[in-house]
């Protein structure tokens, strides 16, 4: 890889980090830093595709195509074939551990990285199960995204909760909690079961 293409690649990932921050920071002193970070990825951007960005054209502004969201998750078990379930904390549903996928990083290691955020364990990945669209499982959330599904083997870590989690348990999945959407359910079976092809709809 040339060196501007590996720039233009950072200057993507920070301007993605900029705009993820910008949307949870609760103070100015964050706004502010994320604020910069943005801008350097503007100058990054610019000095590897020749253009210029201003207030009007900034880089990377939502102006363009407008895409589905990307989830990744992964149903993790142990020896025993117990899995990894969460209880949400925004919603108090319980869940297969993930989230958005985060620019720069591939799809396996981001729902890694979620399931080490969400419950402070470890794992490797054993298989891709499939991809789900939420608007076939009857979902109400606000957007539109698709969910990547891994099977993954428990590699270590200790369960504890975190600021996205309550609680987090190994469970036999014939005696998963009711309270989950019929979308984390179809997941589940399907990681469950041996068939080795991956499902889509």
């Amino acid at each position: 890889m040339r060196p501007s293409e590996q720039l233009r690649f950072w200057a993507h990932e920070l301007a993605a980090m900029a705009t993820t921050g910008l949307e949870f920071a609760t103070n100015d002193h964050d706004r502010g830093r994320y604020r910069r970070v943005a801008a350097i990825a503007s100058d990054l951007a610019a000095m590897t595709i020749d253009a210029t960005f201003t207030p009007e054209r900034p880089y990377l502004a939502d102006t363009g195509v407008v895409s589905v969201k990307v989830g990744c998750s992964v149903a993790v078990f142990d020896d025993q074939g117990r899995v990894v379930l969460i209880e949400r904390s925004d919603n108090g549903r319980w869940a297969l551990p993930g989230g958005y996928a985060d620019v720069g990083s591939s799809p396996s290691e981001n729902a890694l990285r979620e399931l080490a955020e969400e419950t402070g364990l470890s794992a490797d990945i054993e298989r891709f199960v499939g991809v789900y669209d939420n608007r076939r499982f009857g979902s109400t959330a606000a957007y539109h995204f698709y969910t990547l599904l891994f099977r993954g083997r428990l590699t270590g870590g200790e369960a504890r909760p975190s600021a996205e989690t309550t609680q987090v348990q190994l469970v036999d999945p014939n005696e998963a909690p009711e309270n989950m959407s019929a979308l984390q359910r179809t997941m589940l079976a399907d990681a469950v079961a041996s068939a080795r092809e991956p499902v889509f709809q």
